[in-house]
């Protein structure tokens, strides 16, 4: 199965980040009031994170022992495609991460209200990084029957399973179940 792949800032991110924090120096120059909302925003966002990693804390911990294999076991190998529950599994669970550790992901996790992962953050990293390693391609997905309708971790592996395999030099990637 394909690693994942690791990103570099470009030089245009760089330059995008400098303008912006030249744009906040700037406004903070002209109206210094603004700085008084700094503090604010700050605790607000604190105060958020460390809900959020208590709440996954608690959820991790109530799964304790539970890994990939309970994960895999939950499904059907024999006509379930393996590097699919492979991707699956390690992508999100990386997503999630709870003190540096991997999160016990259940199949019928909902992403957004269990696992707190937005549809952004689904739809322009995850899945095509999932798709990408279970060896999967995201074109003509409205053709799916999950199509728009995937609420958990078991939804996104039969919405992947009903996705074409990706070709490799003209040929089709074989995918070994079992």
């Amino acid at each position: 199965m394909p690693g994942r792949l690791t990103q570099k800032a470009s030089i245009w991110a760089c330059l995008l980040l400098a303008v912006v924090l030249g744009a906040c120096g700037y406004g903070f120059y002209k109206c210094p009031w603004l700085l008084l909302a700094l503090p604010a925003i700050a605790v607000f966002i604190w105060r958020s994170n460390v809900k959020y990693i208590r709440q996954m804390q608690a959820l991790a911990q109530s799964r304790a022992g539970e890994d990939i294999c309970t994960f895999v076991r939950a499904f059907d190998c024999h006509s379930t495609d393996t590097w699919i529950l492979r991707a699956v599994y390690e992508e999100m669970s990386r997503c999630v991460q709870v003190d540096g550790g991997a999160f016990p992901l259940r199949p019928d996790d909902r992403w957004e209200e269990d696992l707190q992962i937005d549809d952004e953050d689904m739809s322009m990293d995850l899945l095509p990084e999932i798709a990408r390693r279970a060896g999967r391609s995201l074109e003509h997905t409205e053709k799916n029957p999950y199509y728009c309708k995937v609420m958990t971790v078991r939804d996104l592996v039969s919405f992947l399973e009903h996705q074409p395999k990706l070709e490799k030099e003209g040929k089709p990637v074989v995918v070994q179940n079992g």
